[in-house]
């Protein structure tokens, strides 16, 4: 059964409204509404103008941005958090729409993106939505947006924002370095990577100091403590609750599209072929991937994924209906699985039944993937599962 022209338009809003639904049931009967982390209470302290340290004094745009919509709309800088994070994430996901169709994404893959994507990050930030990760993710979608039009002022812009709301926002100035460089703009790709790391730096000199009640004393604890993070997170839930944590934070940041975007990459390196801006991004990315995985890397590595997503438009398994299908199955499988803090709570043969269909989508999509690179040409994909007759699909 295919859709039609008329239908298909409706399916990347209709995406976008089960993520909408999804990340009200977290927020109103999953109790985020009043969920605070020790990074939120951070925040929290920061928007009502207090001083903290490491690694929290330069993460200051989000608690401004919080503490601004407070002065101006009257209200707790809480609830300017409470407003303030789904409407970023709604303009992450509409601005990734709009690019995915930009580079020629078919109806279904831009549906498939914002429901897996979308479903995940109503999973984890309608239940903890005081966090900065996603006014970071918006930053990154706009830089990615003036990037591909070659807007390198307003990238520039977006980049020191992006530094000055988490620090390895910082990995997007060099982004706009890479890509204006390679452009020929040479003055403006040294402003990309100065101006932001310069204006950083200034920021963390200048708030050294400052209550240790959410915080380490320094940066070189903060470090030492990112590196211990795993560990503590294996002693603390054990291995079996570790490893499932790790699955669903690889949904949390789209693992399929990660895989085919790595190998649009490693592919146009080896043809020597000219890398769009999304794809120098996304290499970029793999560099410091080293780094963003020693955390929460399923907030942390959002980052990289409008840069995944775009690069990964391109890839033949984006045109693939059977692909697109599982990415969509197993998106939301895995959102439908995570923990549901309801009283109450969901029955347990839902989250059974979830965690099955996820495991069993992401086994089929490894194979497809699989299936595909070890295919010798395009033309061995199966006709029948591909949205146009001239292109491949496997067998």
């Amino acid at each position: 059964m295919t859709l039609s022209n008329k239908t298909k338009p409706i399916l990347p809003l209709l995406a976008l409204a089960v993520s909408a639904f999804l990340y009200g049931l977290h927020f109103f009967v999953g109790g985020g509404y009043e969920r605070l982390l020790s990074d939120s209470e951070a925040y929290l302290y920061i928007a009502q103008g207090g001083h903290i340290g490491a690694p929290y004094n330069v993460r200051f745009f989000g608690p401004f941005t919080a503490s601004l919509i407070a002065r101006v709309s009257g209200i707790s800088v809480l609830g300017a958090f409470h407003i303030l994070t789904p409407l970023v994430l709604i303009a992450s996901l509409i601005l990734l729409e709009r690019s995915v169709k930009r580079r020629g994404g078919s109806v279904e893959f831009q549906a498939a993106v914002l429901l897996a994507l979308g479903c995940a990050l109503a999973a984890t930030f309608g239940y903890i939505p005081v966090m900065v990760d996603p006014l970071l993710l918006v930053l990154t979608c706009l830089t990615l947006v003036a990037l591909e039009s070659d807007y390198l002022i307003a990238a520039i812009a977006c980049a020191i924002l992006a530094a000055l709301t988490k620090e390895y926002g910082l990995f997007l100035a060099f982004i706009v370095f890479l890509v204006a460089y390679r452009n020929g703009r040479r003055k403006l790709a040294l402003i990309g990577i100065l101006l932001p790391a310069g204006l950083m730096l200034a920021v963390m000199m200048l708030n050294r100091s400052g209550s240790t009640s959410f915080s380490v004393a320094d940066w070189p604890r903060f470090v030492s403590a990112m590196f211990g993070y795993h560990p503590s997170l294996v002693r603390f839930r054990g291995w079996a609750n570790y490893l499932k944590i790790q699955y669903m934070w690889s949904w949390s940041v789209l693992w399929p599209i990660m895989v085919i975007a790595a190998a649009g990459v490693v592919s146009s390196l080896r043809d020597r072929i000219k890398m769009t801006a999304s794809q120098i991004g996304f290499a970029v990315m793999l560099l410091a991937m080293p780094l963003l995985l020693l955390g929460d890397w399923g907030r942390s590595v959002l980052i990289a994924v409008p840069f995944a997503v775009i690069a990964a438009a391109s890839h033949p398994l984006a045109r693939d209906r059977y692909f697109i299908f599982l990415l969509a199955l197993g998106g939301l499988s895995t959102a439908l699985a995570r923990p549901f803090h309801s009283t109450p709570p969901p029955p347990r043969v839902l989250t059974v039944a979830m965690t099955a269909i996820s495991v069993a989508a992401s086994l089929l999509i490894a194979n497809r993937i699989l299936r595909f690179s070890a295919s010798k040409t395009k033309s061995q994909l199966d006709p029948a599962m591909d949205m146009h007759s001239h292109e491949a699909a496997l067998p």
